[in-house]
């Protein structure tokens, strides 16, 4: 069993939650919660993996770095 956060949400956003619980497969306010955090986390990973490929990429022109805001726009990240 894993470890016990407490988080206070503002009352718009917990209806918010309340609302995409009802109109989707989650079974709980937990479940959208845990997967919406699985969510981001994927989303840094990639962004991770990306500043990674675009530290290793070199104009072979002038052997200077791509613009991270070049990488980022090829794969919808902008």
């Amino acid at each position: 069993m894993g470890e016990l956060v407490h988080i206070r949400l503002d009352t718009k956003l917990r209806t918010k939650i309340k609302k995409a619980v009802k109109n989707s497969f989650h079974s709980s306010e937990t479940d959208f919660i845990r997967n919406a955090i699985r969510k981001e986390l994927e989303t840094q990973e990639k962004i991770e993996g990306l500043i990674k490929l675009w530290s290793s990429i070199k104009e072979k022109k002038n052997n200077k770095p791509i613009p991270i805001s070049e990488v980022f726009r090829a794969v919808g990240l902008e």
